[in-house]
């Protein structure tokens, strides 16, 4: 079994030398013989490892179980973190079933865990009747391609982060195996033996145990086969989806994705569905469904100019002149209130809601014009009066925009560059004394652009707030 564990993570690359490792230990079987052959293989992979427990708070044995695994880690000279997370309370909360609510708890402490620790992959111990099981289970619910390839040997996550799962190729009986021979005594999960409360149980349980009998042992081996590739089915598909992505879709400074619906509905029905799924995926919608699709693609196709629906994670989807644009924020309230700020330069100037400047001084040689992201502007240092602000618009605001000739109203360049009326007042504006010398995410001032002349250029940059900007504190 360690071999066939060895070739996987070689065949993927899924532990470059020098890599801290994060484990996902329960104590069960599978994560057990996981920390075991981890271990004893890490010193010729070059790795360290770093073993990460959480307790569900679901059962009374919780308790037991995460000392066993301290008590694991110790004996294999493995450090180990033990979180606890509040499921019960998530489920209330968000309205999660509670295996949804174990997940979303389960791997945001990971992602904690894994910067705190310095990891950059975490591994599971996901195998392969686990494979075969997914595969059952979402042919039994209806699923397309997507749905039936099931568990990836490798998922990105947030932060750099990547799910890897070396036991991808390993069969249960191994595993089982491998801990009679070692002398493992795992954990048992009770509710692994629940035949009636979970279905992946009953699948578990009944309905493979029933195909082995009825079609030969070979059952797993060829179902996990289909598995693989649908798998790679699936990859050449959203390559394929990702390059026509890139030519519909966009995202701006709130995170938002924006579609060109003209664009959308010249493709055909597979791609459409196809593409607003991946939209769905880049706006954070986790499971973004063929039916979620559908709706988009209903209101893509609605003439009115006002036309919205809600997607699941609070995203809203709204029809506006030629775009579909998918955000988190709620547009009806999306707008700025706050008194001028001085703008960092250089430095980052966290604005109230969630955008961020970004401002520093650069030679004129570093400068690349014409510049087509409209989230960034150069304006000439020597023009510029001191200390620069921002703030929202205000009725009777105007200014110079570029290459026009004269002063215009805010309000009418926003209208003429299409920018969503719900919008209009996140929009900031960076004040050069009375003057706008930037409409934030929309266009530059005309006397304050780059010229021959220019020697030192001050970059802005518009983006969304991360968690590392903080919140807004002036």
């Amino acid at each position: 079994m360690k071999n066939k564990v060895l070739q996987t993570i070689k065949t993927y690359n899924m532990f470059p030398p020098g890599e801290k490792v994060l484990l996902a230990v329960s104590g069960g079987p599978d994560s057990l013989c996981l920390l075991h052959v981890m271990h004893d293989i890490a010193a010729a992979l070059n790795i360290t490892l770093h073993v990460i427990h959480i307790n569900h708070r679901l059962r009374p044995e919780s308790a037991s179980e995460a000392l066993f695994v301290k008590k694991q880690g110790c004996k294999l000279g493995v450090p180990v973190t033990v979180c606890s997370v509040d499921v019960r309370g998530l489920k209330q909360k968000g309205g999660y079933s509670v295996q949804d609510a174990a997940r979303r708890a389960r791997y945001a402490v990971i992602r904690i865990t894994a910067r705190r620790v310095g990891a950059t992959r975490v591994a599971t111990a996901h195998h392969r009747d686990d494979r075969v099981e997914t595969l059952l289970l979402r042919m039994l619910h209806g699923s397309g391609l997507d749905g039936l390839a099931g568990i990836p040997v490798e998922r990105k996550m947030a932060d750099t982060l990547t799910v890897a799962r070396p036991f991808f190729a390993v069969s249960r009986d191994e595993i089982e195996e491998y801990c009679r021979i070692h002398k493992l005594k795992p954990v048992m999960d009770p509710s692994n033996e629940e035949y009636d409360h979970y279905l992946r149980n009953r699948v578990r349980l009944h309905l493979l145990p029933f195909l082995e009998k009825e079609f030969g042992g070979h059952v797993r081996t060829s179902l996990a086969k289909s598995a693989d590739l649908l798998i790679m089915d699936r990859e050449l598909l959203h390559r394929f989806v990702r390059d026509i992505y890139h030519d519909v879709a966009s995202s701006n400074h709130d995170g938002e994705v924006n579609l060109d619906v003209m664009k959308l509905l010249r493709l055909s029905p597979a791609l459409q569905l196809r593409l607003l799924r991946m939209s769905m995926w880049s706006s954070g919608i986790e499971r973004a469904s063929v039916v979620h699709a559908k709706q988009l693609l209903s209101l893509a196709r609605n003439p009115s100019p006002s036309a919205r629906i809600s997607l699941p994670g609070g995203i809203t989807a709204v029809r506006r002149y030629s775009e579909l644009r998918l955000s988190r924020v709620a547009h009806d309230n999306h707008s700025l209130s706050f008194n001028p700020v001085e703008l960092s330069v250089p430095g980052r100037t966290v604005l109230p809601g969630s955008a961020v400047i970004e401002a520093q001084i650069i030679s004129r040689r570093d400068v690349t014009l014409p510049l087509t992201d409209r989230n960034q502007a150069y304006l000439d240092w020597a023009l510029l009066e001191r200390p620069l602000c921002v703030r929202p618009r205000l009725p009777g605001d105007r200014m110079e925009p570029l290459g026009c000739g004269g002063t215009r109203k805010v309000k009418d360049i926003l209208i003429d560059k299409k920018v969503p009326l719900a919008q209009r007042n996140s929009v900031p504006l960076v004040l050069s004394g009375k003057h706008v010398a930037w409409l934030g995410g929309v266009e530059i001032a005309h006397p304050f652009r780059v010229t021959a002349a220019t020697e030192e250029v001050l970059h802005l940059k518009l983006h969304q707030k991360t968690e590392k900007d903080g919140d807004y504190d002036r």
